[in-house]
């Protein structure tokens, strides 16, 4: 039995009492059935793998419990990066309605949680929780419109985790040059068609992504994202031998074109020689071989001139 068999089958046997433990208490566990040296990146694979499949669930932050039926369905979560200004302000309207127009039921029909940073019971700072979020989401949204700063910062920050984000922003702003390459999608909240059409494509570009390494069960994932990542890189290696393989075959043939031009060229260059020059060229060996031969075709050619000739001495 694989070690990660191994290590879901005694993770089981621990939570199998339906009560939530740290992952501390899991791995104290471990030590003491002593299932032998394990990496982290194996820890963590069984861990997502128990988590992904439904068997086990994240009840809080680095706690689990073996999941039972009739728990609620397991959803991916979404933090909504936006402008909210003060109540009652242009700013938190616009911020409201995109939020229960667009995202909220586009996140719902895509199977994740939508929230916002003050949509959030939680005893840390609100920094705190904002910075948790952007690392830790499966996806985040983030609303570019009025160019706020915070909004910026943040969207860095997510940037730096290198996970799925989406930019929003109002039909007619325009766009900062450092994020102007960026794929934007615009929304006009005083019409109805475009609603739909903004939906459509949030809920398209959303599907576009792979959320399969973003169910985020710990902290501590680098062996298991290595893994993951050298497994990728082995058909891209093989993508770039073909085209090497390729590119040496049209350099071959490019070569070969060449010398056929070249060849041709100078062929091309050399003087046409006349039909009697042609023939006296490949008789002119075999007279010098045979020095009567060419005795007689002198006194045959002052016997019978050519016709130019005659012409050139009658002038």
């Amino acid at each position: 039995m694989v070690k990660s068999a191994i290590l879901q089958e005694h993770i089981l046997e621990f939570l199998a009492d339906g009560k939530p433990y740290s992952v501390q208490d899991i791995k104290l566990f471990l030590s003491e059935v002593n299932v032998g040296e394990y990496s982290e990146g194996q820890f963590a694979g069984s861990m997502n793998t128990l988590q992904r499949n439904g068997t086990i669930r994240k009840t809080e932050r680095g706690v689990y419990a073996l999941r039972q039926d009739g728990d609620d369905k397991i959803l991916k979560s979404c933090f909504v990066v936006s402008p909210i200004g003060s109540e009652k302000s242009d700013i938190r309207k616009n911020a409201d309605q995109l939020f229960k127009h667009i995202i909220l039921p586009v996140c719902e029909s895509c199977g994740f949680k939508a929230e916002r940073v003050d949509h959030m019971n939680d005893s840390d700072s609100i920094t705190d929780k904002i910075l948790e979020s952007l690392e830790n989401a499966d996806l985040v949204i983030a609303d570019i419109s009025g160019h706020n700063p915070n909004v910026f910062y943040e969207m860095g920050f997510r940037k730096r985790a290198n996970k799925p984000i989406i930019h929003l922003r109002r039909q007619g702003e325009a766009l900062p040059f450092d994020v102007s390459t960026i794929r934007t999608l615009e929304y006009d909240l005083t019409d109805l068609d475009s609603v739909e059409l903004t939906k459509d494509r949030l809920e398209k570009t959303i599907n576009s992504f792979s959320f399969s390494l973003s169910d985020e069960v710990i902290d501590f994932t680098n062996d298991l994202l290595h893994e993951n990542a050298t497994s990728s890189i082995i058909p891209i290696l093989f993508q770039i031998l073909d085209a090497v393989s390729d590119l040496q075959s049209e350099i071959k043939s490019n070569n070969s074109n060449t010398l056929e031009t070249v060849i041709n060229t100078l062929q091309n260059a050399q003087p046409k020689m006349s039909t009697q020059d042609v023939l006296m060229a490949q008789l002119l060996p075999s007279m010098l071989e045979n020095p009567k031969m060419l005795n007689q075709l002198i006194e045959l050619g002052e016997k019978y001139p050519n016709q130019q000739g005659n012409k050139n001495l009658r002038r």
